[in-house]
């Protein structure tokens, strides 16, 4: 069973697309940016289509069982590069989770249908970011996201033993269904509203703002780097 719609893999893929990984939380819809538990700046948006470099490098930092348990089985670094390469040149929407501006996570939202009624969803976080309630935020904005691009049905597969994907499904209302080493998740949501959205179109633009704002902090860090070692050079 795939768990989302299959793309072209090369000959080294290991494995076909299955399941994910995510946290229980409490969903918090807050403006972006928020503070992590441990302080950082955390910004979720929608990845653009020339932004594969960083996808691939998320990828690449998955741990062997973070990254079974996102495609079902053991995959190896040329599946994932072009796994991200395929993903993100296609149409479907892809939330990045940004923590102090590095991409941590990701949610996938790809359609089943040419009436866009039915979509599947994806999802992965870094280990060390588990379990913070990150997932349980990707999910929240990628089921807005469905809800507004017309999808009535959404489903996720995961393993039987990914608990966290599936707890985090039921708290948002879906119902679950259980096939040999699957579960399947289904989640019914009504048509966008004005509500919808608006929040989708808040959280956008405002983590475009602060996207730009950390970008334009790193260069002009990067332009005073050769003048702090200068000034330091004339200290010592």
């Amino acid at each position: 069973m795939s768990f989302l719609p299959q793309l072209p893999l090369p000959a080294e893929a290991e494995a076909p697309l299955e399941s994910s990984s995510v946290e229980p939380s409490r969903v918090r819809s807050a403006q972006v940016p928020t503070r992590g538990s441990a302080g950082e700046t955390i910004v979720l948006r929608s990845l653009r289509s020339d932004e594969t470099a960083l996808f691939t490098e998320h990828l690449a930092r998955l741990d062997p069982e973070t990254r079974r348990l996102r495609f079902g089985n053991p995959v190896n670094d040329t599946f994932l590069s072009r796994y991200a390469d395929l993903a993100l040149s296609s149409d479907a929407v892809i939330k990045g989770c940004f923590v102090d501006g590095v991409l941590r996570g990701v949610g996938e939202l790809r359609f089943l249908s040419g009436d866009r009624a039915d979509a599947e969803g994806a999802f992965c976080l870094e280990r060390p970011f588990q379990g913070r309630g990150l997932g349980d935020r990707l999910f929240e904005r990628l089921v807005t996201a469905a809800r507004n691009r017309g999808v009535h049905r959404l489903f996720l597969t995961c393993l039987r033993e990914n608990r966290r994907m599936q707890r985090i499904a039921d708290h948002h209302g879906a119902e679950l269904s259980f096939t040999g080493s699957d579960v399947i998740a289904e989640i019914r949501r009504p048509y966008a509203d004005a509500g919808s959205v608006a929040r989708e179109w808040r959280d956008e633009s405002e983590a475009f703002v602060f996207a730009m704002l950390d970008w334009r902090r790193r260069g002009l860090g990067r332009l005073a780097a050769p003048f702090r070692r200068l000034a330091a050079g004339f200290r010592d």
